[in-house]
C-alpha cells in the first residue's frame, strides 16, 4: 500500500481543495492510504470536517505565511519523517516551495491549477507577484513531477516554457453532489427564490480575475424584470458589486455558502466572467447540474466545452454578455441542459480524474 501525503495551505473551500477532495474521496483504498498536511489555521469556510470524514489522518501546522517560511520546512520534514510517505503532493504556492526546498528525499508531485504567473501578477502586483512566480517556477523545475488541473493549461505552459513538459489530469466534480433535478420549484422555495424568473447565477471570488463587474455592467444594461440573478462567494470586489444594485430586488448576494448545489440545481444559467483560469470546479459543477453556460471566450473555457454548443462572449466585454443573456433564454434549454450534464458525466467526473492520478502514483 502507498502511503500518500498531500500537502495544501489550508482547507478553505476553494477549487485546489475540491479538486484535492475528489482526488482522496475516490482512492482505492486497498493499494492507497491518504494523510493531508495544512500549513496555516484553517479559516471559517474550511472543508475540514468533510476531509476527517473520509476517515483520513489531518495535521494542521497552524503556521501564520511568515512563521510558515520561516519554520514551516522543519515541522514539515518532522512530520513527513514520523509518516514516511512514498508520495509527497503539493497543491499550492507554499506548499510547493516547501516541498522543493525540503522534502528531496522525497517522489514529489504538485498540481499545477493556474497559469501562475499570470495569476500571481494579477493577485499579487507586479512586484510580489512576480517573486511570487520565480518562486513557483523555481519549484516546479525542482520536483519535475508537475501535473496541470486540464489539457488546455498544460499545452499553455508548455508552450511558455518547453523545457518544463508539464503533463496534465483534467479536474473532475462530484456527480453524486452535483446532478440535475426537474422540479426546482421546492429547492426556491427553500432558498426564497422566485418561481416565476429565469435565474442566471455567477459563482466564485470576487476578484480582478474573476471580473464580476463584467457581469455588473451587464445586468445594468438588460431591462428584463423577468431575469434573477443570484452572486454567490466574497473577496475584495463584493461590496463595490453591491454598492451598484441598492434595493434591487432581481439581485441576490449569497456571501460565502455551504450548500452551492442547492443552488446551482435551483438556478436555470450559470455564468462565467473569468480573466484567467485553470480548469473552473464550478464551471462543470454547474453543467453536472444542467445548466447551460455563458462563459468568457478564454481558452480554458473554450476546453471545456469541446464540441457541445454553449455560448460565448467576449473577455471583458459587459454589452457582449448582455446580449448572450437575452439570446440564451431564446434556445432549447432542454437540450442544452442535457448536453452539459453528458460532457461531464463522460470527461469531467471525479471517480475519473481520480483514476487518473492513482495511474500517475503507480507509474501505470
Amino acid at each position: 500500500m502507498k502511503k500518500i501525503v498531500y500537502i495544501i495551505s489550508t482547507l478553505k473551500k476553494t477549487g485546489p481543495t475540491l479538486v484535492l477532495f475528489n482526488i482522496i474521496k475516490n482512492l482505492n483504498s486497498d493499494k492507497f492510504k491518504p494523510v493531508v498536511v495544512t500549513l496555516s489555521p484553517e479559516p471559517a469556510d474550511t472543508m475540514i470536517e468533510e476531509f476527517k470524514s473520509l476517515n483520513i489522518d489531518v495535521f494542521c501546522i497552524n503556521l501564520n505565511r511568515i512563521n510558515g517560511f520561516l519554520f514551516g520546512g522543519f515541522k514539515i520534514k518532522k512530520i513527513m519523517k514520523d509518516i514516511n510517505p512514498d508520495i509527497v503532493h503539493s497543491h499550492c504556492f507554499r506548499s510547493s516551495l516547501l516541498s522543493a526546498l525540503f522534502l528531496r528525499g522525497y517522489k514529489r508531485i504538485v498540481t499545477v491549477h493556474c497559469d501562475y504567473k499570470t495569476d500571481f501578477m494579477m493577485a499579487y502586483g507586479r512586484f510580489l507577484g512576480y517573486i511570487m512566480y520565480l518562486l513557483m517556477h523555481c519549484s516546479l523545475k525542482k520536483i519535475k513531477n508537475n501535473v496541470c488541473c486540464s489539457k488546455i493549461l498544460a499545452d499553455l505552459l508548455n508552450e511558455k516554457y518547453p523545457y518544463m513538459n508539464f503533463k496534465y489530469i483534467d479536474n473532475g466534480v462530484d456527480t453524486e453532489k452535483f446532478y440535475p433535478i426537474t422540479d426546482k420549484s421546492n429547492l426556491r422555495n427553500k432558498l426564497i427564490l422566485p418561481l416565476d424568473k429565469k435565474i442566471f447565477i455567477w459563482v466564485g471570488a470576487f476578484i480582478d480575475r474573476k471580473s464580476p463587474m463584467t457581469l455588473v455592467k451587464a445586468i445594468q444594461t438588460l431591462n428584463q424584470d423577468q431575469i434573477f440573478f443570484i452572486f454567490c462567494g466574497s473577496g475584495d470586489l463584493e461590496q463595490n458589486c453591491k454598492t451598484e444594485f441598492l434595493n434591487n430586488k432581481n439581485i441576490l448576494f449569497t456571501g460565502v455558502i455551504n450548500n452551492i448545489d442547492e443552488y446551482l440545481k435551483a438556478a436555470d444559467y450559470y455564468i462565467s466572467t473569468s480573466f484567467s483560469e485553470g480548469l473552473p470546479n464550478s464551471v462543470i459543477e454547474a453543467m453536472a447540474c444542467g445548466l447551460p453556460v455563458i462563459l468568457s471566450d478564454i481558452p480554458q473555457h473554450k476546453y471545456i466545452l469541446k464540441n457541445i454548443n454553449n455560448f460565448y462572449f467576449k473577455t471583458g466585454d459587459s454589452q457582449d454578455l448582455a446580449d448572450k443573456i437575452i439570446s440564451v433564454l431564446k434556445e432549447d434549454y432542454a437540450k442544452y441542459s442535457k448536453d452539459s450534464v453528458n460532457l461531464v458525466k463522460n470527461h469531467f467526473s471525479a471517480e475519473n480524474m481520480s483514476s487518473k492520478y492513482q495511474q500517475y502514483y503507480t507509474g501505470d
